[in-house]
């Protein structure tokens, strides 16, 4: 693991375990969000070059 959630189980059902983003989570995520955004635009791009998709893609960008 590489220490980006945490794991802990439910204070009233010991079955339930929660998770929750670390410091070191939120780090990755927020350094990984220029390059997502980027992979996100150029999918958006090529999908508004195919006719079926157009609209969708249009309604998403």
């Amino acid at each position: 693991m590489r220490g980006f959630l945490s794991r802990y189980l439910c204070a009233d059902d010991r079955r339930g375990i929660y998770t929750e983003v670390t410091e070191a989570g939120l780090a990755a995520l927020q350094a990984a969000g220029p390059d997502h955004d980027a992979a996100l635009e150029r999918a958006l791009e090529a999908a508004r070059g195919i006719e079926e998709l157009r609209s969708l893609a249009e309604s998403l960008g």
